[in-house]
């Protein structure tokens, strides 16, 4: 990004956050022209935004639009790199739809924060993205009344998009039959991944063992071998400590066979499940498939399976591999996605899915994890909408770009059809690279080097056969429980890694019971009884 225009935007929010705090303007306030081009009762909305009667005159006079885009990134970009990503986006943008875009780069780290400030401090930005940041997700930023409503916008700015998702998959992203988000759409199911480092099963002679395997009770005599000859367990999934929990896969029961996949309702607290069964809601850590799951994680940390310190550790598994610790990792991955996932701990790896896509759905959670929005102080959300839908096009460009940078500087297209670094470039060296998860349809992002060159007709193919949960479309809505789901959060937290990893000094069934009780008291029944009430008033007017 230019660090510059970012360091005014964020000094300037500092300074008036304090007079602002609290929610962005009534999404409701905006009131976009109709898809026939009707703006008769347009108006200024109290957020500042431009009205769509001086929008569409701009449109008219043939000037070009100038709009700010706020993308979240894996790491810092450059302003050395992002400036010939930033030019050749607009050698797009203002050739096909009139608009040009200042980018704003941020890192994972910062996004979270400096968003919202951006969004009270009335900050210039008129397309941003929801992400699984716990401030910037699609639920968060909704409470806060943060987005804007771009349902008539889609309407007239967006066919490639609405061709693209449909109405069944921006549901996800609606309220009350309004649209106000776009989930990315790319393979839409998860599946579980355990990947085990094969020259370790090889030395403690486990390897065909590993590779059949369709009971935990095998992978745990697998792995007692490989511990009692190279010292090694399998490492936490992410920094919350998750061993055996590979959110939202659950596997429950002896067999492969028995685990699932559940809806989260899009939950980014991680502690709610919906029975697809029986239509009810209930706290993730009440549920016996989960305390089953949770108790042997705490049966094999005690047995030496599981890294000693994956309660503490800040690295995600992969980077814990690639570093030289531990024998592998249960994590959850999408269609396609093992090979890069293998690939990038630098070691020849056994893969194994205990839960595979054909025990999958596709659920609210998946579609409101990554995607954008307009904010409800955007000033030019027609033209936001007109770039974004040029991230659905799929002959537009824009999605290697964003994801891979420039061709032949950043990326190469290999005889395969692959995307890959161009010769004497690696990854420690490539001027921008960022991922293809990120930014708008990634089915028009080449795929990288090692995958199947078909990659993306396989998963377009996957979500075609894929189970839709019956409750796609609804998300919860915690407006009026924020100070309820804080104190939850705040069990959780004090408990997560050490429930997760298994790492529990004391007498398990004893703290386990204490965690609960904490979470009684702290009012767990009043969420899950609201968000009961919220999905059957949802369920009803579905008939």
């Amino acid at each position: 990004m230019k660090f510059k225009k970012l360091l005014s935007a964020v000094l300037a929010s500092a300074m008036i956050t304090g007079m602002l705090a609290g929610c962005g303007g009534n999404p409701e306030s905006e009131v976009p022209p109709s898809a026939s081009g009707d703006t008769s009762g347009s108006t200024q909305s109290d957020s500042g935004g431009q009205s769509s009667n001086d929008a569409q005159a701009q449109d008219d006079s043939g000037e070009m639009t100038e709009i700010t885009v706020v993308l979240r990134t894996l790491g810092t970009v450059e302003e050395s790199a992002s400036d010939a990503v930033e030019e050749a986006v607009n050698e797009i943008t203002q050739r096909e739809i009139n608009v040009a875009v200042d980018l704003m780069w941020i890192d994972s780290a910062q996004y979270e924060t400096q968003v919202p400030m951006m969004i009270t401090g009335n900050e210039k930005m008129d397309l941003m993205m929801f992400t699984p940041n716990p401030s910037t997700t699609y639920n968060t930023l909704m409470s806060q009344n943060q987005l804007m409503d771009i349902t008539d916008y889609l309407d007239q700015y967006g066919p490639e998009i609405k061709a693209t998702l449909g109405d069944e998959f921006l549901a996800a992203t609606s309220r009350d039959g309004r649209i106000y988000g776009v989930g990315n759409y790319g393979p839409l199911v998860f599946k579980s991944m355990m990947l085990v480092r094969r020259d370790l099963a090889d030395a403690a002679g486990v390897t065909e063992q590993l590779e059949n395997a369709t009971t935990w009770t095998e992978v745990e005599e697998a792995l007692k071998a490989i511990s009692e000859q190279s010292g090694q367990g399998l490492v936490n999934a992410d920094i919350n400590g998750s061993v055996l929990t590979a959110s939202p896969t659950l596997s429950a029961g002896e067999n492969f066979s028995d685990g699932y996949v559940y809806d989260n309702l899009g939950d980014s607290a991680n502690m709610f499940m919906a029975n697809k069964e029986t239509g009810k809601i209930e706290c993730l850590y009440f549920n016996e498939d989960v305390q089953e799951v949770l108790r042997r994680t705490y049966d094999w940390y005690q047995e030496g399976l599981i890294y000693k310190d994956a309660a503490m550790s800040q690295d995600f598994g992969t980077t814990l591999l690639k570093n030289g610790v531990g024998c592998g990792v249960i994590t959850t991955t999408e269609v396609g996605g093992e090979i890069t996932s293998a690939a990038s701990t630098g070691y020849d790896m056994i893969i194994l899915n205990p839960v595979t896509e054909h025990q999958s759905m596709i659920t609210t959670g998946i579609l409101t994890k990554f995607g954008f929005g307009v904010p409800v102080t955007a000033l030019e959300p027609e033209a936001a909408i007109k770039f974004l839908n040029l991230l659905y096009t799929a002959d537009s460009g824009l999605g290697n770009l964003l994801s891979w940078g420039i061709e032949g500087r950043d990326y190469v297209i290999n005889e395969d059809g692959c995307a890959d670094y161009p010769e004497g470039v690696t990854a420690e060296t490539v001027p921008y690279h960022i991922a293809d998860f990120l930014y708008g349809s990634r089915m028009n992002v080449t795929p990288w080097a090692g995958n199947d060159p078909d990659l993306r007709q396989i998963q377009e193919e996957s979500n075609q056969a894929a189970e839709i949960s019956p409750y796609l479309g609804f998300t919860l809505d915690n407006t009026g429980l924020e100070a309820t789901l804080t104190a939850c959060s705040n069990v959780f937290e004090k408990y997560k890694t050490t429930i997760l990893s298994g790492s529990c000094s004391q007498d398990y069934d004893t703290y386990y019971q204490q965690f609960l009780d904490e979470l009684t008291a702290s009012g767990i029944d009043e969420l899950v009884s609201a968000y009961q009430s919220q999905l059957d008033e949802w369920l009803a007017n579905q008939q």
